[in-house]
């Protein structure tokens, strides 16, 4: 397409054609321009992909019905399962799905937080679009990590994300992790940190990996020196984390010394925003992802048929009457 300009011309005729269900005629007369040429602009909207024909039904959805029992027993928004094994890169595959996901939701967000993780950093990497979104912003909700763990940082995440369909990002300048509580108040006042967490906390969608409870050792570990596993007397109540914010059994944010110390959105911030996709997969967070959807901390969820199915297995078994 020639320029913005033109884009812009194809979303707004896209949307009186398919939201607010204007003739062609009737657009025509608003644009002042002929019927011939509506129905020339509504088929280009299709052909670079601002229009998009989605037919739900078993073709291209295979496991619809998995996916609604999902989305009915744990009144999630929207469940995507994919179907994924060792040897074709689950990471990448769950990734390439949540950006068709998010690809569907672009034209109606202006503000997306990103988290760390692999997963992100696939979704990210896997995610096209045949048209610019010059107005989407995507900002990172924590701050950033050690050089080995660079390229899935949330900064790094949110620049792919930007170059992928030309719309911009803002960078969190602070570790992910401060020395005490006073240095985190003091920090997160600073307007260069501010501005960005603002943003986020105003953000349209979320986007966010689910981790483990081991990878609290691992990051306890490696950012928060003087720690002792074997005498860390919290680890044994963390299930889980969204962006570092570590939860435990009832979905809430363990007291903590990471938690406290923590330069990320927190939980409860994260949970405001109007709707948080979790992208998460396989045995190790069985546990976590039910925490998740149990307690409403994600929105929708996309994952693999062999978790979806053990999370369905979870709730008749495990707590039986708390989602009547």
């Amino acid at each position: 397409m020639a320029n913005s300009d033109d884009t812009q011309l194809l979303v707004e005729i896209a949307h009186l054609y398919y939201d607010d269900y204007l003739t062609q005629d009737q657009i025509a007369k608003k644009y002042n321009m002929s019927r011939s040429l509506v129905s020339k602009l509504l088929t280009k909207a299709r052909a670079v992909g601002i229009v998009q024909v989605i037919i739900h039904d078993a073709g291209v959805r295979p496991y619809h019905v998995l996916e609604n029992q999902l989305k009915s027993t744990f009144k999630l928004h929207d469940v995507i399962c994919v179907n994924v094994d060792e040897s074709n890169q689950p990471k990448k595959r769950l990734g390439q799905s949540a950006a068709k996901y998010l690809f569907r939701r672009m034209h109606s967000v202006k503000l997306v937080a990103v988290s760390s993780g692999a997963t992100n950093f696939a979704l990210a990497n896997s995610f096209t679009s045949p048209v610019p979104f010059p107005d989407v912003t995507f900002v990172p909700l924590s701050g950033g990590l050690l050089r080995n763990d660079r390229d899935t940082q949330a900064n790094v995440i949110a620049e792919i994300f930007a170059r992928q369909c030309g719309g911009d990002s803002m960078q969190l300048h602070a570790p992910v992790i401060v020395d005490s509580p006073e240095a985190k108040q003091v920090l997160m006042k600073q307007h260069f940190i501010k501005e960005v967490l603002d943003n986020a906390r105003n953000a349209d969608i979320a986007i966010v990996g689910l981790g483990s409870s081991p990878i609290y050792f691992e990051m306890t570990e490696a950012y928060l020196h003087g720690m002792d596993k074997y005498t860390d007397n919290v680890s044994d109540l963390i299930k889980g984390d969204i962006s570092f914010n570590f939860f435990n059994e009832r979905g809430q944010l363990v007291d903590c010394k990471w938690n406290q110390q923590l330069m990320s959105l927190s939980l409860d911030e994260i949970k405001k925003i109007p709707e948080v996709i979790g992208v998460a997969g396989g045995d190790e967070k069985v546990e976590s992802i039910y925490i998740a959807i149990r307690y409403r901390l994600i929105d929708t969820l996309i994952t693999d048929i062999t978790t979806a199915k053990k999370l369905l297995h979870v709730s008749t078994q495990q707590y039986p009457n708390d989602l009547r």
